[in-house]
Protein backbone atom coordinates (compact mmCIF):
# COMPACT_ATOMS: atom_id res chain seq x y z
CA UNK A 1 0.00 0.00 0.00
CA UNK A 2 3.00 2.46 0.80
CA UNK A 3 4.53 1.63 -1.96
CA UNK A 4 1.77 2.36 -4.56
CA UNK A 5 1.39 5.71 -2.41
CA UNK A 6 4.28 6.52 -3.34
CA UNK A 7 4.23 5.52 -6.80
CA UNK A 8 1.05 7.27 -7.34
CA UNK A 9 3.02 10.21 -5.59
CA UNK A 10 5.66 10.18 -8.02
CA UNK A 11 2.93 10.64 -11.10
CA UNK A 12 1.30 13.38 -9.80
CA UNK A 13 4.43 15.15 -9.84
CA UNK A 14 5.65 14.02 -13.26
CA UNK A 15 1.73 15.61 -14.75
CA UNK A 16 2.15 18.75 -12.95
CA UNK A 17 6.06 19.50 -14.57
CA UNK A 18 8.80 18.09 -15.98
CA UNK A 19 12.65 19.30 -16.39
CA UNK A 20 14.30 19.41 -19.45
CA UNK A 21 18.42 18.37 -19.59
CA UNK A 22 19.42 21.65 -18.34
CA UNK A 23 16.83 21.67 -15.21
CA UNK A 24 14.80 24.17 -17.22
CA UNK A 25 10.81 23.58 -16.03
CA UNK A 26 8.56 22.92 -18.91
CA UNK A 27 5.16 23.08 -17.03
CA UNK A 28 3.22 23.93 -19.55
CA UNK A 29 2.17 26.80 -21.61
CA UNK A 30 0.37 28.54 -19.20
CA UNK A 31 1.00 29.46 -15.14
CA UNK A 32 -1.92 29.06 -12.56
CA UNK A 33 -3.64 31.83 -13.69
CA UNK A 34 -4.12 30.76 -16.94
CA UNK A 35 -1.90 33.66 -19.03
CA UNK A 36 0.74 32.25 -21.54
CA UNK A 37 3.75 32.97 -20.45
CA UNK A 38 6.01 34.42 -23.33
CA UNK A 39 9.50 32.68 -23.51
CA UNK A 40 12.52 35.38 -23.40
CA UNK A 41 14.36 35.70 -26.33
CA UNK A 42 17.88 34.29 -26.26
CA UNK A 43 19.29 37.65 -28.23
CA UNK A 44 18.43 39.82 -24.75
CA UNK A 45 21.70 38.45 -23.44
CA UNK A 46 23.34 39.71 -26.45
CA UNK A 47 21.68 43.01 -26.40
CA UNK A 48 21.31 44.42 -22.90
CA UNK A 49 20.26 47.95 -24.43
CA UNK A 50 17.51 46.38 -26.28
CA UNK A 51 18.63 47.84 -29.55
CA UNK A 52 17.40 45.20 -31.09
CA UNK A 53 14.19 44.01 -29.62
CA UNK A 54 11.69 46.19 -29.53
CA UNK A 55 10.72 48.11 -25.72
CA UNK A 56 7.01 48.31 -26.43
CA UNK A 57 5.13 44.65 -27.43
CA UNK A 58 2.94 45.35 -29.86
CA UNK A 59 -0.48 47.27 -28.68
CA UNK A 60 1.01 48.65 -25.39
CA UNK A 61 1.60 51.99 -26.79
CA UNK A 62 -0.88 54.71 -27.37
CA UNK A 63 -4.25 54.32 -28.72
CA UNK A 64 -4.20 54.27 -32.57
CA UNK A 65 -5.98 56.85 -34.39
CA UNK A 66 -8.98 55.38 -36.04
CA UNK A 67 -6.68 55.02 -39.16
CA UNK A 68 -3.19 56.65 -39.84
CA UNK A 69 -3.59 60.03 -40.82
CA UNK A 70 -1.20 61.05 -43.95
CA UNK A 71 1.00 64.37 -43.09
CA UNK A 72 3.24 65.99 -46.07
CA UNK A 73 6.57 66.10 -43.71
CA UNK A 74 8.41 64.46 -40.80
CA UNK A 75 6.59 66.34 -37.61
CA UNK A 76 8.49 68.60 -35.53
CA UNK A 77 8.52 66.22 -32.36
CA UNK A 78 10.49 63.61 -34.37
CA UNK A 79 13.10 66.23 -35.50
CA UNK A 80 16.58 66.44 -34.87
CA UNK A 81 19.52 64.89 -33.99
CA UNK A 82 19.73 60.83 -32.43
CA UNK A 83 22.31 59.12 -31.32
CA UNK A 84 22.89 55.87 -30.26
CA UNK A 85 25.76 56.27 -28.23
CA UNK A 86 26.66 59.48 -26.55
CA UNK A 87 29.75 59.96 -28.90
CA UNK A 88 27.19 59.67 -31.91
CA UNK A 89 26.24 63.56 -30.34
CA UNK A 90 29.45 64.83 -30.10
CA UNK A 91 30.11 67.24 -32.97
CA UNK A 92 34.24 66.68 -32.68
CA UNK A 93 33.58 62.97 -33.32
CA UNK A 94 31.46 63.46 -36.64
CA UNK A 95 34.08 61.50 -38.44
CA UNK A 96 33.36 58.33 -36.43
CA UNK A 97 29.46 59.17 -35.14
CA UNK A 98 27.97 55.90 -36.84
CA UNK A 99 25.18 55.80 -34.88
CA UNK A 100 23.88 59.03 -35.63
CA UNK A 101 20.62 60.13 -37.49
CA UNK A 102 19.38 63.71 -38.26
CA UNK A 103 15.71 63.88 -38.82
CA UNK A 104 14.68 66.89 -40.90
CA UNK A 105 11.22 67.23 -42.35
CA UNK A 106 11.88 65.68 -45.73
CA UNK A 107 14.80 63.79 -44.98
CA UNK A 108 16.79 60.98 -42.94
CA UNK A 109 20.69 61.30 -42.73
CA UNK A 110 22.47 58.71 -41.75
CA UNK A 111 26.84 57.92 -41.58
CA UNK A 112 26.90 57.04 -44.91
CA UNK A 113 23.17 56.85 -46.40
CA UNK A 114 20.63 59.06 -46.69
CA UNK A 115 16.76 58.56 -46.80
CA UNK A 116 13.95 60.44 -48.41
CA UNK A 117 10.44 59.36 -46.63
CA UNK A 118 7.19 59.47 -48.78
CA UNK A 119 3.75 58.26 -47.54
CA UNK A 120 4.26 59.85 -44.22
CA UNK A 121 1.47 58.15 -42.04
CA UNK A 122 0.61 59.06 -38.06
CA UNK A 123 -0.46 56.46 -36.62
CA UNK A 124 -0.76 57.99 -33.10
CA UNK A 125 0.76 61.82 -32.54
CA UNK A 126 3.87 59.57 -30.82
CA UNK A 127 4.12 56.82 -33.84
CA UNK A 128 4.36 57.03 -37.14
CA UNK A 129 5.21 54.58 -40.37
CA UNK A 130 7.27 55.76 -43.66
CA UNK A 131 8.33 54.34 -46.63
CA UNK A 132 11.45 55.64 -47.09
CA UNK A 133 14.06 55.39 -50.82
CA UNK A 134 17.46 55.58 -49.56
CA UNK A 135 20.81 56.42 -51.40
CA UNK A 136 24.65 55.64 -49.76
CA UNK A 137 27.91 53.98 -50.84
CA UNK A 138 26.68 53.93 -54.50
CA UNK A 139 23.73 51.92 -53.83
CA UNK A 140 19.76 52.57 -53.41
CA UNK A 141 17.44 50.62 -51.35
CA UNK A 142 13.63 50.83 -50.06
CA UNK A 143 12.19 50.16 -46.63
CA UNK A 144 9.43 51.00 -44.68
CA UNK A 145 9.79 51.77 -41.07
CA UNK A 146 8.14 53.16 -37.89
CA UNK A 147 9.21 55.35 -35.26
CA UNK A 148 8.27 56.06 -31.92
CA UNK A 149 8.77 57.93 -29.59
CA UNK A 150 9.45 57.45 -26.13
CA UNK A 151 10.20 58.99 -22.66
CA UNK A 152 8.88 62.37 -23.36
CA UNK A 153 10.19 62.58 -26.61
CA UNK A 154 13.84 61.95 -25.45
CA UNK A 155 13.87 58.60 -27.18
CA UNK A 156 13.04 57.45 -30.65
CA UNK A 157 12.99 54.17 -31.95
CA UNK A 158 13.34 53.15 -35.79
CA UNK A 159 12.01 49.60 -36.68
CA UNK A 160 12.36 48.77 -40.56
CA UNK A 161 9.23 46.77 -40.86
CA UNK A 162 9.87 45.78 -44.32
CA UNK A 163 12.80 46.54 -46.87
CA UNK A 164 15.23 45.49 -49.53
CA UNK A 165 18.06 43.04 -48.63
CA UNK A 166 20.37 46.05 -47.93
CA UNK A 167 20.33 48.48 -44.67
CA UNK A 168 19.81 47.17 -40.95
CA UNK A 169 16.70 45.68 -40.28
CA UNK A 170 14.92 45.04 -36.73
CA UNK A 171 14.41 47.94 -34.48
CA UNK A 172 17.23 50.58 -33.58
CA UNK A 173 17.50 52.82 -30.29
CA UNK A 174 18.15 56.39 -30.30
CA UNK A 175 18.71 59.39 -27.66
CA UNK A 176 17.72 62.77 -28.40
CA UNK A 177 21.26 64.65 -28.80
CA UNK A 178 21.67 67.83 -26.29
CA UNK A 179 19.98 71.30 -27.81
CA UNK A 180 23.75 72.84 -27.18
CA UNK A 181 25.33 69.72 -29.19
CA UNK A 182 22.37 70.04 -32.13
Amino acid sequence: MKTQAIFGFALLLAACGSSDEAGNNSAGESTGGGAAVEQTPANLMEDPTNSVVPLTPPGSGPTPMASATPVAALPEAFRGRWGMTVADCDPAKADIAKGLMVVAGDRLTFYESRATPTNIRLDTPLRLTIDLSYSGEGQTWTQTATLGLLDDGKTLVREVTRGDDLGVKGAQRYSRCPAAVS
